[in-house]
């Protein structure tokens, strides 16, 4: 992979931050297809001990569309393969490779340095985990006196009869959904967040997600965080559903935002 882009390239795509020596001369070509598509060469762009993996591009601005965003990370995904990687911000263009050099690995050799000691042995691990729908409204019902009282009431009869209580049954089901996702995911959590490093716990994006959190952990220590990630799947078999996956690029705990014009 030369350092040196196709001279019809205008700008230069920025993917990402690795470690200098998996790239250098005689290392095999990339596979993944870069952001933009096919006639977008793949190459990196070095400096001491590190390295940006780098695309030509005939454009500054890329849309934020599922094609484009799955290019992004599948170049990044190829990388890791290689070397820890320091993900940068999807849609991140500079005016040249000189740039690239001079204005982020050079301006920011220090702090990526240290960023690549920190990530160096470590690997992202993601964890979503999903009640079963049925079984948590049958749960809540048994639970909570209120709530069943309220369902048996409006049973069989219409909705504009039963306006006010269905509101009531919604008001009292959300805040017991709230209670009982509060309480199992810290027993989650509280189960694998000895075996990482750094813990981030993102936004619930459904009603019946209970965890939807991302884990920086050592190496050597994966095993054991896949092995009580499985119990705890086991033991809720048939209630929940654990989405488990890595290793993946460090996503969550490394965002590297280039702003071009800094001093």
């Amino acid at each position: 992979m030369s350092a040196t882009p196709p001279s019809s390239s205008a700008y230069t795509y920025v993917y990402c931050i690795v470690q200098s020596e998996p790239f250098e001369n005689g290392a095999p070509p990339f596979r993944a297809v870069p952001v933009g598509g096919k006639g977008n060469t793949l190459y990196t762009i070095h400096f001491m001990d590190l390295a940006a993996v780098v695309s030509d591009s005939p454009v500054a601005r890329y849309d934020i569309a599922r094609e484009n965003t799955m290019a992004h990370q599948l170049v990044i995904e190829e990388a890791m393969t290689r070397s820890a990687v320091l993900p940068v911000r999807f849609g991140t263009v500079a005016s040249n490779p000189q740039a690239v050099q001079e204005k982020l690995l050079k301006r920011k050799f220090g702090e990526f340095h240290q960023l690549m000691l920190y990530v160096g042995d470590r690997e992202e691990l993601g964890l979503k985990v999903f009640w079963s729908r049925d079984r948590l409204f049958a749960e809540i019902a048994a639970e909570d006196g209120r709530i069943r009282a309220l369902r048996d009431n409006i049973a069989g009869r219409s909705p504009d009869e039963t306006h006010y209580q269905r509101i009531q049954l919604g008001q009292l089901t959300e805040e017991a959904i709230i209670r009982k996702r509060d309480a199992e995911a810290e027993a989650i959590l509280e189960a694998v967040r000895p075996l990482a490093v750094q813990t981030r716990v993102n936004k619930i994006l459904t009603d019946i997600m209970i965890l939807n959190a991302a884990f920086l952990v050592e190496r050597a220590h994966e095993k054991e965080f896949d092995a009580t990630v499985n119990a705890l799947d086991e033991a809720q078999a048939g209630r929940s559903i654990f989405k488990y996956a890595g290793p993946l690029p460090p996503y969550n705990f490394v965002n590297i935002v280039v702003h071009w014009q800094e001093d």
